[in-house]
């Protein structure tokens, strides 16, 4: 039982509407792409990604916490929920444990802050920061730099983790450790996630043999 800190009912509350939040942010992204405002779409999809992964974060830690030793002391809840307001640290989340499962290029590139930098540069107008400053000499950036690939493979990327949960589901009955996340998938659901006709090379088994080639070196 959770006596101290944030209650069990607002953690479980959070990730079931997180995760409600994402397939809404990710469906609105569907229809920016369709209608050609490829920009928006890729920010949309980035925070359908980062919202689903906090879903996920939260879920993991209530099972954890729930199958383990109980929850931990306040100051480290603390310091974990200020995490769920850390762009890059969600990002990294997304991927985390299923890294290997990964394009290595792709991760290096949200470690290295690249895809906050890129929905950044998906909204706003502006110049290049460099140490802390403004680079004055570098070159104006515009959404419009954000083009249809990235906006199609980050949306595919996203969708294509919401097709695997409703096909686990359909297999297994279950598919998260909160009862409330799995009851958000429904037919409706799945039947539009099917409608989208493009897939990622992002993330791909084959991924794995490149990971462990590197490693062997």
């Amino acid at each position: 039982m959770k006596k101290e800190g944030i209650s069990k009912y607002k953690l479980v509350r959070i990730a079931a509407e997180s995760l409600r939040n994402s397939l809404r942010l990710h469906f609105d992204a569907v229809l920016l792409f369709e209608n050609g405002s490829y920009p928006s779409a890729f920010q949309l999809s980035v925070l359908s990604l980062e919202e689903f992964a906090k879903a996920k974060w939260i879920e993991h830690y209530v099972w954890s916490a729930e199958t383990n030793e109980g929850y931990p002391d306040q100051e480290f809840e603390q310091s974990w929920l200020k995490l769920l307001y850390q762009h890059p640290e969600k990002q990294m989340a997304f991927i985390g444990r299923e890294i290997f499962e990964y394009s290595p290029k792709f991760a290096a590139f949200i470690k290295k802050r690249g895809l906050e930098e890129k929905k950044q540069d998906s909204v706003y107008v502006g110049l290049s920061r460099l140490k802390g400053a403004v680079d004055t000499t570098s070159r104006i950036s515009t959404p419009a730099k954000i083009k249809k690939k990235d906006a199609m493979q980050m949306i595919s990327l996203v969708g294509s983790e919401f097709l695997e949960i409703c096909q686990r589901i359909e297999l297994e009955e279950s598919y998260f450790s909160i009862e409330q996340m799995d009851e958000i998938f429904d037919y409706k659901i799945y039947r539009n996630l099917l409608n989208w006709p493009y897939r990622t090379g992002l993330k791909s088994k084959r991924w794995s043999k490149v990971w462990f080639d590197r490693i062997d070196k």
